[in-house]
């Protein structure tokens, strides 16, 4: 001070942005984790500037693999049930070991119910969830609860990790009820958002500068319905072929279109049901233009599954402009359209479900309705409206804060 050229520090007051990363029980990177659905919300989030990088998590290493042998033997020489090692804290921490210095100081938005604790612990890193079902819900609406040995660790897990984020998003209204009433977490926290169709956007782009609204439905030609699905029995194809067949018997003039599922695979009674096209296995990856156009080829998109989070197939439906018929069931009625879906009680019998579809056969006023509001309502199934969504509410403090230099 004596020479009074005393110089005080330069303080700058500069925005950065935190890092948001996505994360799920896999590598988001790759469409094959969860049905795609991380994987194409990553592609839209990070175009639209939410998120920045997909986090690459690998729970099938060899290692994780004697880590699971290893787990489930020490459960059962201490008497303890076995299953759930996904859930345990050991698992998940050596699940992000290989991100946790990356993910410091940022933002984690886990599609997955858990994180690892020492995350939940670190109040550097802001959290985030955006899941179809809370574990409880998993549990017990899939009967699963019994498999789990640590099913009540893993429900208590789950809560700690909501008390600490930020902001908890579900894919259903019937999802964010149970984060609030089973979990305690206020309304303010919880936000609703229907996930996206699982296409890749250059590909519908692509399919939708050569396609129109339909406009040949109010023929009298057969009905053209499709089923997209892997697992016969999870998503109710069998249910769908047993209505199919009755209301041919009806009257009904329609064909049936499955894609996913191998003929061979369902019960030998409905391999001979006539009308359907068993087309197995197409590559979404490898040939995108085959599925999209196999898919919009037809009228009717269906999904009949006993059980029900949410309905990624239905979504996709809608994209293309198809009628839906979904499950009155879990968060499945709000991935579809009014106006433009039927939702039948996950217990209706046979009779029951082939009466909707006659509906829509005698009744071609009705169907040209429905896929003209499929086709108006096309874009708010896609990931794009899903990302403005969470926009809307997505709070400027995680994209910015300040930072104070010397």
């Amino acid at each position: 001070m004596a020479d009074g050229n005393l110089q005080l520090p330069v303080v700058n007051h500069a925005r950065v942005p935190r890092r948001v990363f996505l994360s799920a029980n896999g590598n988001v990177n790759s469409p094959a984790t969860w049905s795609g659905i991380p994987y194409h919300f990553l592609l839209e989030a990070r175009r639209k500037g939410l998120v920045d990088e997909g986090l690459t998590l690998r729970p099938d290493t060899r290692g994780m693999r004697f880590r699971r042998v290893a787990w489930n033997a020490a459960r059962l020489m201490t008497l303890k049930h076995a299953g759930g090692f996904q859930y345990s804290p050991g698992f998940l921490e050596q699940l992000y070991k290989p991100v946790r210095s990356t993910i410091s100081g940022g933002v984690v938005v886990s599609c997955f119910q858990l994180l690892p604790p020492s995350v939940i612990k670190d109040s550097s890193i802001e959290k985030w969830f955006y899941i179809d079902m809370t574990l409880r819900q998993f549990f017990e609406y899939y009967g699963v609860e019994s498999s789990v040995g640590n099913a009540r660790e893993a429900v208590e897990s789950e809560r700690t990790g909501y008390a600490s984020a930020v902001g908890i998003i579900t894919h259903s209204r019937w999802a964010a009820l149970s984060v609030m009433q089973d979990y305690g977490i206020t309304p303010d926290r919880v936000h609703t958002v229907v996930p996206g169709a699982s296409l890749s956007l250059d590909q519908y782009a692509m399919w939708e500068h050569d396609h129109r609204a339909p406009a040949d439905v109010m023929e009298m030609r057969p009905l053209r319905l499709v089923f997209v699905g892997k697992y016969w029995k999870r998503k109710g194809l069998d249910r769908l072929l047993l209505a199919f067949r009755a209301a041919c018997d009806r009257g009904m003039k329609a064909s049936l279109r499955v894609i996913g599922c191998p003929r061979d695979s369902v019960p030998a009674d409905l391999r001979e049901t006539n009308a359907v096209e068993w087309v197995g296995f197409v590559d979404k990856g490898k040939d995108p233009q085959r599925l999209l156009k196999l898919v919009s080829e037809c009228d009717i998109g269906c999904l009949l599954s006993r059980s029900e989070a949410g309905g990624i197939a239905l979504r996709e439906y809608l994209a293309l402009g198809l009628v839906t018929i979904g499950p009155e069931t879990g968060g499945a009625e709000e991935h579809m359209a009014r106006g433009a879906s039927v939702a039948v009680p996950s217990d209706a019998g046979t009779e029951e479900i082939a009466e909707v579809l006659l509906g829509f056969d005698r009744d071609r006023r009705k169907l040209r309705e429905f896929r003209a509001a499929a086709w108006n309502y096309r874009c708010q199934a896609l990931w794009s409206n899903s990302v403005d969504q969470i926009l809307s509410f997505w709070p400027q403090s995680v994209r910015n804060t300040v930072r104070v230099e010397a």
